[in-house]
């Protein structure tokens, strides 16, 4: 395996992405750039801008499936979705700060995005901390949980069968929401420390989170939501993941990565 060192983006890398084949990566930085490379050689096919002025630092960016459409979730609270090969094809204000996107995930079916937004106050209004749940095509504000909502979320994602929301938070705490409806379902006092990383198998049935406080943990996803296993280290984890062979029908791979260390 022959290493890449890819310099594409001026300020801060905040995310990078695969798509479902593996074959093109998608990375977004503070600097409003969001890349598209190819996999097995590493060389950037394209990047993404929004029609008009140039995007504020862009904190999250996903992909369908079938990678036909990408969205990306910028600090100026817009929402920004386009085709594969680059052409927008719609724009949501969405306010807020935002800080992440994922479409759902039922295959063939993905027209809706989940987000989460910081609070932030204008000489307009005052757009409190938010997760919200959109339609894709038409644009449609489908959900939207503020009032019961403890703190500002750092990420949020989609639960099995795209019933469920599951959030992360500074204070430690995992909490499931109902997709449909926004009522909470289970809260989790999961680590000592701010959550920093969440991830799941492919079938969304297995966990993992991870902190600052030196730990990673499987969770089940059933009713019971209990913790499986804990990983202690030996320094600050700032994401983990499970991988993608845990569910293979052949020589199934039981491992986890995490990633970590102290903050500059």
């Amino acid at each position: 395996m022959k290493p890449y060192l890819l310099h594409i983006h001026d300020r801060p890398l905040t995310m990078v992405k695969f798509n479902y084949d593996g074959d093109f990566f998608l990375t977004c930085g503070k600097d409003g750039e969001c890349c598209l490379i190819r996999s097995d050689d590493c060389t950037r096919v394209g990047t993404y801008h929004p029609v008009g002025d140039k995007a504020g630092a862009v904190f999250a960016i996903d992909i369908t499936m079938d990678s036909r459409y990408v969205v990306t979730a910028s600090a100026d609270g817009k929402l920004i979705f386009y085709t594969f090969e680059g052409e927008q094809v719609h724009s949501v204000n969405h306010g807020g700060i935002l800080k992440y996107v994922e479409f759902n995930q039922k295959p063939g079916e993905q027209n809706m995005v989940l987000t989460c937004n910081d609070k932030f106050k204008s000489s307009a209004e005052l757009v409190p901390n938010r997760i919200m749940v959109w339609q894709f095509q038409p644009p449609k504000r489908l959900l939207s949980i503020d009032n019961d909502l403890p703190m500002k979320a750092t990420k949020v994602k989609w639960g099995p069968f795209d019933e469920t929301l599951v959030s992360i938070f500074e204070e430690g705490y995992i909490i499931i929401w109902d997709a449909v409806k926004g009522t909470k379902i289970h809260q989790m006092d999961a680590h000592k420390g701010p959550v920093t990383g969440l991830n799941f198998t492919e079938d969304r049935m297995l966990m993992i989170s991870c902190s600052k406080d030196m730990s990673a943990k499987l969770w089940s996803m059933d009713e019971e939501y209990t913790m499986v296993k804990s990983f202690e280290t030996d320094r600050p984890l700032n994401d983990a993941a499970i991988s993608p062979l845990y569910n293979a029908e052949k020589d199934p791979k039981y491992h986890i990565l995490m990633g970590g260390g102290q903050d500059a």
